[in-house]
């Protein structure tokens, strides 16, 4: 089989397919309550099985691909509402095994990695004897599936239970479900099979084993990848549908207003749409809550960014994307979560995506509020960055994309909000920060991150360049 995404790697992104979607698997396992590296340890496991049972080299690509691409779909799936008695028997029921083969056959054609795995994907829920679903031709399950279905039984039982428990679970299984020979080559070879399973470099080991020639990633086929990872982010809770989507366009839009480069604007188009992706981890019963949240509750709100973080930041590749996607959630004045970065610890890209992704938020219903009107939800915005949350360039810039005439604050200010004037104005007076805080009524934490930004804003280092500053365009009073 010649598989699409074979690719030469492109000058600006350099990324194998491989590794960029492995490492992304662990947002996947993050989704299904999984152990991390699930799907590593179950493609190296079907892929060094098959080659003990004499597959081709035909038939190992596919069984490569074939069980990468059967966990990219489990996001479509609510682990809160797994089939009953998962834990003791890994193997799928139909209704389950259906959703996630519909996520991973539709994520694989978007990909592109041709119809031989795309066919292969349907089966994969399968059992080989036809009890949990019809056999799709009268030769049953293609080799690849049937090497994935005894990888995944494998897999699990071997997390929960050791080698031991694994090889009980298979032998049971010969007989029904799995197919007999190749449960017989795993039994007979199990000590070399489970230790790739336990290689405490399986990743290293999954890229070795990747089909020649190596898969590379271009800007179009990552904006394919990113696009479709935020669909299956999204469509694990119903009330984010198209939310990342339209975080992306939005910000795009936006990114035109403040005149971001070519590459800026790229980043940043991949952040918006990868920036929820640790939302997979967290419980939809947190999300979709009518009432306020609790202390606890709001913990596993502000973790869902660090999971973004983890799932992204491996990703040499994507290391501007990263720095954008994981600060979507950032304030300017340090308010945000989950780092607390403020002032010049954001760049611009991060501060459009913060306001696009609150924009987006406020325009979409809500379990406890219904959707805002435009106009309210400019009100919003421009509140928001008048209490120096969001920063007032970018939000000036949102609003603009949305045909908004209202402004966040005069550029005449160099984008400085109210408070950051009058603690600018302190400033230069001389007051230290606790006692700008005592005047203003607010934390010195605060009055620090203040300041920060405004010298950010306005390209100065010092108390007495912002004092020059400020004189010269008549804001001393």
């Amino acid at each position: 089989m010649t598989v699409s995404i074979a690719l030469p790697a492109p000058a600006s992104l350099h990324a194998r397919m491989a590794e960029l979607l492995g490492r992304l698997s662990l947002a996947f396992d993050i989704a299904n309550d999984s152990p991390y590296g699930k799907a590593v340890r179950s493609v190296v496991l079907a892929v060094e099985l098959g080659k003990l049972a004499g597959a081709s080299s035909e038939e190992l690509r596919d069984t490569y691909w074939l069980s990468l691409f059967a966990y990219l779909g489990c996001p479509g799936v609510d682990h809160e509402q797994a089939p009953a008695g998962a834990e003791d028997d890994p193997s799928p029921t139909e209704g389950y095994g259906r959703v996630m083969s519909d996520t991973s056959v539709r994520l694989a054609r978007i990909v592109g990695v041709g119809a031989r795995v795309v066919a292969a994907l349907g089966e994969i829920y399968e059992g080989c004897d036809g009890r949990t679903g019809p056999v799709r031709s009268k030769d049953g399950l293609s080799l690849p599936a049937r090497l994935h279905q005894i990888a995944h039984v494998a897999e699990i039982a071997h997390d929960r239970r050791g080698q031991a428990g694994a090889t009980a679970l298979i032998r049971r299984q010969a007989a029904g479900q799995l197919d007999g020979r190749l449960c017989k080559v795993l039994l007979d070879n199990q000590a070399e099979l489970f230790a790739a399973l336990e290689d405490p470099c399986v990743l290293d080991r999954f890229l070795e084993l990747e089909p020649k020639p190596v898969a590379w990633v271009d800007e179009c086929r990552m904006d394919d990848i990113a696009r479709a990872l935020a669909i299956f982010a999204d469509i694990k809770c119903p009330i984010f549908f198209g939310h990342s989507t339209g975080v992306a366009a939005l910000a795009e839009r936006a990114a035109v207003q403040m005149a971001l480069s070519e590459s800026e604007k790229r980043a940043l188009r991949w952040a918006a749409l990868l920036h929820d992706v640790g939302r997979l981890g967290v419980p939809n019963s947190i999300w979709t809550r009518p009432g306020p949240l609790d202390w606890a509750q709001w913990e596993r709100v502000r973790l869902h960014a660090h999971y973004t973080e983890r799932v992204l930041a491996p990703i040499g590749a994507l290391g501007s994307v990263t720095e954008i996607a994981v600060a979507a959630h950032e304030h300017v004045d340090g308010s945000g979560y989950h780092q607390r970065r403020s002032g010049r610890a954001l760049v611009p890209a991060a501060r459009l995506l913060a306001a696009a992704d609150v924009a987006q938020a406020m325009s979409e219903d809500r379990p406890h509020r219904p959707a805002l009107e435009p106009a309210a939800v400019a009100r919003e915005l421009v509140a928001s960055a008048r209490e120096g949350h969001l920063d007032g360039t970018a939000v000036d810039a949102v609003l603009a994309s949305l045909g908004m005439e209202t402004r966040a604050e005069p550029r005449s200010v160099n984008g400085l909000s109210e408070r950051e004037l009058d603690v600018s104005r302190l400033l230069a007076r001389g007051k230290t920060n606790r006692e700008i805080a005592l005047i203003l009524g607010i934390s010195v934490r605060t009055v620090h991150n203040h300041v920060q930004h405004i010298f950010d804003k306005l390209g100065v280092h010092s108390r007495s360049g912002a004092a020059i500053w400020l004189m010269d365009h008549d804001f001393a009073n």
